[in-house]
Order: structure tokens, then C-alpha cells, then sequence
């Protein structure tokens, strides 16, 4: 069926029969991002509103459905940043050094001793709250990347102190965060976390078995978990799923649930990992795997009074054209990276990556990289984004991703993008139609559309 003119128009006509065990193009889940509008619909609908459209005449209805789906919503929508000037993520990555050895690590080829030095911290702080800056967003300020930040907890100090000394007295807003292994945690400095009002994900594979073949020291985690959630500390885990472990969401649920009762607050993640993908077909079994696990473990979750998230595959309410808006990321080497991921000299796309640097004068960035750098990999440059009802929402995919994996695991990729998407819009239509109605769109369907 020829929608290329929804298409021009960012409405997408995605056949959805299959899920509910019919012919492909019996229902349509016709979906406009930009104005946030989803619905069901059959192929004649479809072609009347293809019509209308068109300019063809039709009936009332229609042009209502059609002018509800062109409507833009009052929802953010992130476009490029035409400069610098207009990113509010920093992350500030503390040093090179880690005491775990995670199997899927992505920095692990810049381990040094190097550390972030504080007149490169104050340099950003002061371009943040000292020169002036338009804030459009509140800054999104997080310890992570490189190596361990906690191994750097006296620098840690320096700059939560000197943010909140410079951002007194202004109309600033900030948040200020921290990813950590789990593994340096003590009571103190959960007191001066508490105090300062600095928000904690740790990194943690919940299982003993997982957590000590992939990332280590499982006991001394678990214990500052407990210390954590005894002391009513609010914090979440972070859950890297490889191929080993993507089977095994529902089993970490459970334990979770067993184990540490207090704990309300998971996020699942996909791995990026090339060296433990021997072949495409292997991504697209973790993949499918990790979807399919994934929505069983969020039922689980929620009966036990836990939320579950996952940003892989939750993606509905990010309506943007770039997978990543773009951030000021801090190195140690005094460097202004795009990516959290990528830090190190000695990293092998480190030079694509860098777009600033700390100078005498503060910091300085290079307009013409950072355009370079946006324009790379967002949905108006890659051809396989230009009829994708997914494109809104994956924004082109992970920049790092592209340029990790060569062309066959990309379109592996781009198809769980679609997937997960598909079945998250399903999800919603259904959710809602139960709520109204108090009957299963699946037996809605499946009656109105099997009598015919």
C-alpha cells in the first residue's frame, strides 16, 4: 500500500495483524510521533486517510483522524543542538582507574592513573554558572565513565562543594549524580551524598554467580546494598545483560525481590560488547531474547512493587533525531569528549570523539567538530531512517554502536529497534483500550476482525 505521503507527513501506518495471530495487513497501528498520537486502525482506513491526505474527498471522520495525527504534541521534542551553547549533560569522568574488570568493559583499553584535575572541573562549573550561559534545561551533572569515580571521592568533594558555592544565589538548575561499581561505598560517604543531595545508580548484576563472573566482588556489593537500604538511602541498580545472562531477567527479579525487599528501583540495559557477538545472528538472538525476557520480568517486577525500566527498549517517550543530543564530557586528559564511552587517548576512536579542551582561558570548543560529530549518525543521515516509523524515537542509533559494528549487526539493530517499538505502542493501545472499556483489545480485536 502506498503511504509515502503519511510518511512526508511523519505518520506511520506499521501493519500489526501478526500480533494478534492475523494477516499482517488486517490492523494497522498508526502512529504520529511529533504530536504523540497512536491508534488501531483497518487497511480501508488506511487508504482513506492516504486519500485524504491526497486531497481527495472523504468522509468527516477521516478528516478529523488525519488532522489529529498532523496536530504537533505539547511534549519536548529534541532536535540537533546547533551548538555547544545548548547542551545541558555533563559528565565528569573522575580518572582511568577501576578495581573491577567487567567482561564487557568499553573503556578498558584506557586504564591509566591518570585523574581529572580540579582546575579542569572548576574550568566547566564556572562555564556552566559563572559566564552568563542561557539555561534552557536543568544540567544533568554525573560522576561516571572512564574508571571508578569513587576512587576519586576527595575530588568528588571538591567539586559538589564549589558547584554549589558558584550555583548559590541563581536561577541555575542542577541535579548532580554518580554511576559506581558498588564496590567503595561507605557509610560516610553515604552521609555526605545525603547532605549534598547526590543521586546514585550502582552497576550490579544482582545474582552471586553473575556478579562475580562478569564484574566481581559480589559480597562486598550486596553488603554496601544493605547498608544503603537500611539507612533508607535512595538509589537505584543498573543491570548489564550479556548473552550468558539475558535469559535470566525474571530469576533477577526474584531475587531481588528475596534478597534485598527494599530495593524498588532496576534498570535493564543492553551490552555493547562487539567481542561477544561472533556473527549477527548471534546479536539478533540476545536481542530477541532480552525483548522477550524483559516484558516478563516488568510484570514480575510490578506485582512485587518494583519499576523496572529499560531505555533499549522503552524508547516511546524520547521523540528526538539524534540517538544522543550530545554532552560535555570532562576527561582527564583535560579533553571534551561527546561520549561518556569514549575518554582515552588510547582508545582508538578517541579523535572523532573530541570536540573541546580545557585552555588557560577556560574552556574552548571546536564549532566546526562538534557540528561534525551531530551530524554523524542522526536520522537525516542515514538512508535506513528515511522510511522508518522508529527513527523518532531510536534517533539513528547509538553513534559508538555504528562505529563498533559493521554493516549486517547495524541492521540487526535497527530491526530490535522496530520491534521493541512496535510492541511498545502495542502495549500502550492495549492498556489504555482495557482501562476504558474493561475488555482485552486482543479479544476486541480478534472478534470484530475474525466475524468478517
Amino acid at each position: 500500500m502506498a503511504t509515502e505521503i503519511l510518511l512526508k507527513q511523519n505518520i506511520f501506518a506499521i501493519p500489526a495483524g501478526d500480533m494478534w495471530g492475523l494477516p499482517d495487513h488486517s490492523v494497522y497501528i498508526v502512529y504520529a510521533p511529533l504530536g504523540g498520537h497512536i491508534s488501531l486502525a483497518t487497511q480501508e482506513t488506511v487508504n482513506a486517510l492516504v486519500k485524504c491526505a491526497g486531497g481527495e474527498a472523504v468522509d468527516e471522520p477521516i478528516k478529523k483522524a488525519l488532522t489529529s495525527f498532523q496536530a504537533i504534541g505539547n511534549f519536548p521534542i529534541h532536535y540537533l543542538p546547533k551548538s555547544p551553547e545548548e547542551l545541558y549533560q555533563i559528565d565528569i569522568l573522575c580518572n582511568y582507574t577501576c578495581n573491577f574488570k567487567c567482561i564487557y568493559c568499553y573503556s578498558a583499553a584506557g586504564r591509566s592513573q591518570g585523574e581529572v584535575k580540579f582546575e579542569d572541573v572548576k574550568a566547566v562549573a564556572d562555564y556552566l554558572f559563572k559566564s552568563g550561559r542561557k539555561q534552557e534545561n536543568p544540567y544533568i551533572i554525573n560522576f561516571s565513565g572512564g574508571g571508578e569515580p569513587l576512587l576519586s571521592f576527595p575530588l568528588i568533594q571538591k567539586t559538589v562543594e564549589y558547584i554549589h558555592a558558584i550555583a548559590d544565589g541563581t536561577k541555575y538548575r542542577y541535579n548532580i549524580g554518580l554511576v559506581t561499581n558498588g564496590s567503595l561505598i561507605t557509610s560516610e560517604i553515604i552521609d555526605y551524598f545525603t547532605k549534598w543531595k547526590v543521586d546514585m545508580a550502582v552497576s550490579f548484576e544482582v545474582l552471586p554467580e553473575l556478579q562475580n563472573k562478569e564484574r566481581g566482588s559480589y559480597e562486598k556489593v550486596a553488603a554496601n546494598i544493605d547498608m544503603m537500604l537500611d539507612r533508607g538511602f535512595p538509589f537505584g541498580i543498573r543491570t548489564t545483560f550479556t548473552p550468558e545472562s539475558v535469559g535470566r531477567m525474571c530469576g533477577i527479579i526474584e531475587e531481588i525481590h528475596r534478597r534485598f525487599p527494599k530495593l524498588h528501583k532496576v534498570v535493564f540495559d543492553v551490552v555493547l560488547a562487539p567481542a561477544l557477538f561472533e556473527n549477527p545472528r548471534q546479536l539478533e538472538n540476545y536481542y530477541d531474547t532480552f525483548l522477550t525476557e524483559y516484558y516478563k520480568a516488568k510484570v514480575m517486577a510490578g506485582s512485587y512493587g518494583i519499576t523496572l525500566e529499560s531505555v533499549a527498549v522503552e524508547t516511546l517517550s524520547m521523540v528526538r533525531d539524534r540517538t544522543c543530543e550530545g554532552k560535555i564530557v570532562l576527561t582527564p586528559s583535560g579533553t571534551i569528549s561527546s561520549c561518556a564511552r569514549v575518554s582515552s587517548p588510547r582508545e582508538t576512536q578517541y579523535h572523532n570523539y573530541i570536540y573541546g579542551e580545557i585552555k588557560s582561558s577556560g574552556l574552548a570548543f571546536d564549532d566546526t567538530q562538534f557540528r561534525e560529530i551531530l551530524n554523524t549518525h542522526n536520522i537525516y543521515t542515514q538512508p535506513e531512517c528515511a522510511d522508518c516509523f522508529a527513527r523518532w524515537n531510536c534517533g539513528g542509533g547509538c553513534r559508538l554502536f555504528h562505529d563498533s559494528f559493521d554493516e549486517e549487526y547495524k541492521k540487526v539493530r535497527c530491526k530490535f529497534a522496530r520491534k521493541a517499538l512496535r510492541l511498545e505502542l502495542a502495549n500502550t493501545l492495549a492498556n489504555r483500550f482495557e482501562k476504558q472499556t474493561g475488555v482485552t483489545l486482543e479479544s476486541h480485536i480478534r472478534k470484530n476482525l475474525t466475524s468478517r
